[in-house]
């Protein structure tokens, strides 16, 4: 039964194409059509019409499915384009804050020809110790060695503490063991303390071992006092946020914002030559030669 379905469908397609092939002709003037054929065509024109509407429909499937196609193509392509375009805005913005933040390390150098300086990046940190030590790419292959300072145009970053041929490891003043000689700027005050990194803050030093009655106040700047020989004086350290008495003491220390943003730096000048002189510490009152039996009073030494 499948057999004689086939068959009479392929029967009727040829009929149908028959017809349509002769149709062809007669609206070319080519030929005529005798009564039979009249009869056979007219029996046949609804089947011719059902598969012209077909051929026609399928024709029309096909030019949309190609449309699709080209629509999604043009849509891949214009993505494409849209991330390399997303990609190249991205590149230029980080230049040009990368040249901005240049342009102002340049002229911070400029504008310090008693230093030497050499430029680093920072290319590690230490997640443990966030705000205590920084890896930058620069070592002793640059003339960097231990102790000396890193800056910033902001101010005082730290110090170096361990060198390798090219790369070298940095203290920060927000360590608990950094200890940095300061100095109120402020010329009716000029105190001199201590900052050292506060543990229980560790985004805020402290200035340290102030007299009860020194003259230091909310707003003051502080800078390096240059006691200790390992950071010139004069550079940027931080302003005082608040001023707290120890309890039953005698001291009090001084809360510090520092002029650096931990947070943001990236690239960081190592300082290896000065051409200032250090200062020296007040040479200590002299004292009395101890008698027989006594012992002498050692002094205290500050760095």
């Amino acid at each position: 039964m499948v057999r004689s379905f086939h068959k009479k469908t392929v029967i009727l397609l040829v009929a149908v194409i028959t017809v349509f092939l002769l149709s062809s002709f007669a609206a070319q003037g080519k030929y005529h059509f005798t009564i039979m054929e009249k009869i056979v065509a007219t029996v046949l024109a609804p089947a011719e019409y059902v598969f012209s509407k077909v051929g026609y429909s399928l024709q029309q499937a096909g030019m949309f499915s190609g449309q699709l196609i080209t629509v999604y193509r043009d849509n891949q392509l214009l993505k494409a384009e849209n991330e390399r375009l997303r990609q190249n805005e991205e590149a230029a913005t980080e230049v040009l804050a990368e040249n901005t933040r240049l342009r102002t390390m340049l002229d911070y150098k400029k504008g310090a020809p008693q230093f030497d300086f050499v430029l680093a990046s920072i290319i590690a940190r230490d997640p443990g110790s966030w705000t205590s030590t920084i890896i930058i790419n620069q070592g002793s292959a640059a003339g960097i060695a231990k102790d000396m300072p890193v800056v910033t145009p902001q101010g005082l970053v730290g110090n170096i503490v361990s060198v390798t041929g090219s790369t070298a490891k940095v203290q920060l003043i927000l360590d608990p063991r950094s200890a940095v000689g300061a100095l109120v700027q402020r010329t009716e005050s000029r105190v001199a303390a201590i900052v050292e990194g506060a543990p229980a803050n560790p985004l805020t030093p402290r200035m340290v071992n102030i007299a009860r009655d020194a003259d230091i106040i909310k707003g003051d700047k502080i800078i390096t006092s240059g006691f200790g020989g390992i950071y010139p004086k004069g550079l940027s350290i931080g302003e005082v946020l608040d001023v707290i008495n120890e309890d039953g003491g005698l001291l009090k220390y001084a809360i510090l914002k520092p002029s650096v943003d931990f947070d943001r730096i990236e690239e960081v000048f190592v300082l290896v030559h000065s051409r200032e002189p250090v200062p020296q510490l007040p040479a200590p009152a002299a004292t009395p030669t101890p008698q027989s039996g006594q012992a002498a009073n050692p002094q205290g030494v500050t760095r």
